[in-house]
């Protein structure tokens, strides 16, 4: 960081030795010069000085270095309102402010110190502006970082409602476009500043609290970059059988590569690859690729839409690199890691290390979900924006993200332009069916394709994969009674061993599972959202059998499941999601012998599953979209539901905007509530039921969870939902707020196994008694749950009289 930056003094403020920050004696100057300081650490280990540097001068270049000198200060200021007496007196218990203790005035300091900021910014540099719009506009970026102050101990809100009783910054938004701010680029500076601001007084806090220093921010330097580097090539080259399918991923990897280098200073990346050419070998490669040729990436994330994938890909790295690679899967459902090198550190030291690595990304490969990118990239609480400096200068791997909301894709393609851009990041999208969404954007030199288009043709229709299943349309999908189709099953059933059928409704598949089991087949399984993760991961395990299966099931089938089948059945829903189901049949071309084949039928109507959602009308019934799944070529598909979305988005939303202007204004206005609403990946209401019944453990095998057990949580060979939950529970008697989160995330492992979501549908709410610590818990089960551990959300509406998806 460029230190001829002026570094405003406390003195300035009347702040002396007096003043303190925290107990039980550290000074207020102390913490302001430690909170600088490890700013200063972050910006220097993860280069991000010239970022900021280039986001300020697309502000106002002109004014560069004032406003850097705010952009600082505001991180090393953001105490200063501590100084207030009664602050002092009543939470520092000061001696020397004795005379305002058991006062009923405010001890706030947070409002104090942006107040006390502003003054000083004021006062000393831009009321002496003398061009009066320049003027203006300098208090408007002024009061945007007093706001970051303001808010660094609670959740950023909307900034227009920000001191809205002080005449002069109303006026402000009055005259906002004579500013010419571009908006996105003043968005992510603000959104930045809060992130480096409220971790760098994490940071200064815990050391000072706990007697700590923190350097290690996980990152990679150069020679890890190299090791790793040469233990995937010898990994790559390892791989036997070159020929076949493993012939065509060669290609994909190669191609995909050669690109990459040829467009290295680009920002986002796509790869399109069919379903089975190796997306994540080459991904892997990619993101070595890029360290290697940009010294400044020093971080790889990994973003996946299911847990399912996000296990999967942490076994694939485990297995490639082992223990020269330090990954951390971040979800809700992972233990937070516990690893300490010096053995004569103590309990409550490790606790905060370990809670620190989670909260701050702190290893230098992150593999997470979809949810938890959102939430960073646009979230408002302090927890969100903790890790949002990690992204800068990191190569950022996304799959499957035609799984998001479609609404939002609009949207995502401007924020992922600009983000990438601003802090460096180098993003991999990567599917068999990509939404390419530069579509939406009027500049795309940001973009490049890692598959050039003859050669995606190529692969696409290469036998492997274009004939690796053939496709039936069973009545040509007009609709189909559950007896026609099982009519149908009876005739291929002699022909395939495993066989795949996926339903839109729950209940269709409950109802064509038990039409099944009542005519004596056997080996039947059902999966769908109403089963625990034992249980899916059991039946996943016994498909990879060589004995005869049906598996019935629900979309939870169609990505991240690691499975391969005969032959599919599939009722039709959307273009992309017929793609990936037939990924599930024949995925490695070494059933090519049987004929795999999918027969897609109409049984159910997928608008109610699927709300909303702009894909539905371009489906199976339409011929031209028959051709598009035939032949691969999404694109068309994709520019269908493209053009309908920006239509949806030209649409007037309140008689003056259209829905895209109002969703530009709340990035102008710095609306952060309502960005964070916006941008929500999933809005359903859920409300989460607990089932403490038992799982008799000796079933299932190779279930990371299940292995050392505490014996705790044991009872009669079976792990015990009660005493889980009561082990939960007994969370509460925990006063270290570190330590209770980390425990609280080991107890979470275990009671996912337990718990299942209901959807608000319409205006019902379930009765279901109190509701504790986020779950509802289920004292009378039996009726409720399955000897396989599965809900049986049928009966539950029924003894509820109500209806819940």
């Amino acid at each position: 960081m460029n230190m001829t930056v002026k570094i405003t003094p406390l003195s300035d403020f009347d702040i002396d030795e007096k003043y303190l920050a925290h107990t039980p004696s550290e000074t207020l100057t102390a913490h302001a010069d430690l909170t600088l300081e490890y700013f200063y650490k972050i910006i220097n280990a993860k280069n991000i000085e010239i970022l900021i540097d280039n986001l300020i001068r697309k502000i106002s270049a002109e004014n560069f270095a004032l406003i850097k000198e705010m952009f600082i200060n505001a991180v090393y200021l953001h105490d200063i309102g501590k100084k207030n007496p009664y602050f002092q007196a009543n939470k520092m218990k000061n001696d020397c402010f004795k005379e305002y203790r058991n006062s009923t005035n405010s001890t706030n300091h947070s409002a104090c110190s942006s107040d006390l900021y502003i003054k000083c910014y004021l006062k000393n540099h831009i009321d002496k502006i003398s061009d009066k719009n320049e003027q203006t506009k300098m208090r408007f970026i002024l009061y945007s970082f007093s706001y970051q102050i303001a808010k660094h101990h609670g959740k950023l809100d909307e900034f227009k409602e920000y001191k809205n009783d002080d005449i002069i910054p109303q006026k402000y938004w009055y005259h906002f476009n004579k500013f010419k701010i571009p908006h996105f680029e003043f968005y992510i500076l603000n959104k930045l500043l809060f992130s480096l601001l409220v971790s760098s007084d994490y940071y200064a806090t815990t050391a000072y609290k706990c007697d700590m220093e923190f350097n290690n921010f996980g990152l990679l330097d150069e020679k890890t970059k190299t090791l790793l580097r040469e233990i995937f090539d010898i990994y790559k080259d390892g791989i036997k059988n070159k020929n076949g399918i493993n012939e065509i991923r060669d290609a994909v990897y190669v191609e995909a590569q050669n690109n990459l280098v040829n467009n290295i200073n680009k920002n986002i990346f796509y790869l399109e690859a069919p379903t089975g050419s190796g997306k994540t070998i080459t991904s892997i490669n990619l993101a070595l690729t890029i360290l290697e040729n940009q010294m400044n990436i020093n971080k790889v994330f990994y973003v996946f839409p299911f847990n399912t994938l996000v296990e999967q890909t942490k076994s694939v790295l485990d297995k490639i690199f082992a223990d020269s690679l330090e990954i951390e899967v971040i979800n809700s459902i992972t233990p937070i890691m516990q690893v300490s090198e010096d053995k004569q550190e103590d309990e409550e030291t490790k606790y905060n290390k370990a809670y620190l690595n989670r909260l701050f990304f702190h290893k230098p490969f992150i593999v997470t979900t979809h949810v938890n990118f959102f939430n960073i990239l646009f979230g408002a609480s302090k927890e969100d924006n903790f890790p949002l400096w990690q992204f800068a200068n990191s190569v950022i791997i996304l799959d499957e993200i035609q799984s998001y909301d479609n609404n939002l894709w609009m949207y995502m393609a401007d924020f992922f332009d600009k983000y990438a851009e601003l802090l460096n990041i180098k993003i991999i999208i990567m599917s068999a069916t990509l939404p390419k969404l530069d579509y939406f954007l009027e500049k795309t030199t940001n973009f490049a394709d890692l598959i050039c288009t003859d050669k995606k043709e190529k692969f696409f229709q290469n036998r492997y994969f274009k004939n690796r299943v053939k496709i039936e349309y069973l009545k040509s999908l007009n609709e189909i009674t559950i007896e026609e189709l099982y009519e149908k099953f009876l005739k291929e059933y002699p022909i395939y061993q495993k066989i795949l059928f996926e339903f839109i409704k729950k209940q269709t598949a409950r109802d064509f599972f038990n039409l099944l089991i009542e005519n004596g087949f056997e080996n039947i399984y059902e999966l769908s959202g109403d089963d625990n993760k034992a249980y899916r991961h059991f039946v996943i395990e016994k498909s990879k059998d060589d004995n005869p299966m049906v598996i019935v099931a629900t979309q939870v089938i169609e990505a991240g499941i690691d499975i391969d089948m005969d032959m599919g059945f599939k009722d039709i829903s959307t273009l992309d999601g017929e793609e990936q189901f037939m990924g599930r049949i024949n995925r490695n071309c070494l059933k090519n012998h049987l004929n795999p084949k999918v027969c897609f039928f109409n049984l159910d109507n997928a608008n109610r599953i699927y709300k909303n959602d702009n894909r539905l009308e371009f489906n199976l019934k339409r011929d031209e979209f028959k051709k598009v799944l035939e032949n691969k070529d999404f694109q068309s598909y994709y520019k269908a539901v493209f053009d309908k979305i920006k239509k949806t988005q030209e649409r007037y939303k309140n008689g003056l905007n259209t829905i895209y202007e109002s969703f530009e204004e709340n990035v102008k206005f710095l609306n952060y509530k309502e960005m964070e609403r916006c941008m929500t990946l999933i809005n359903t209401q859920t409300f989460t039921l607990y089932f403490p019944f038992k799982i008799d453990i000796s079933k299932y095998k190779n279930i990371s969870e299940f292995q050392n057990l505490n014996m705790d949580f044991i009872t009669d060979g079976a792990l015990d939902g009660q005493k889980v939950w009561d082990k939960f529970l007994e969370l509460n008697k925990i006063d270290n707020f570190v330590k209770k989160e980390i425990e609280k995330s080991k107890i979470n492992a275990l009671m996912q196994f337990f718990t299942f979501n209901i959807f608000r549908y319409g205006s019902q709410r379930p009765i279901l008694g109190e509701i504790e610590h986020g779950f509802y818990y289920v004292e009378n089960f039996s009726e409720f749950i399955t000897e396989d551990g599965k809900f049986n959300r049928v009966r539950f509406n029924e003894i509820k009289n109500s209806e819940f998806l």
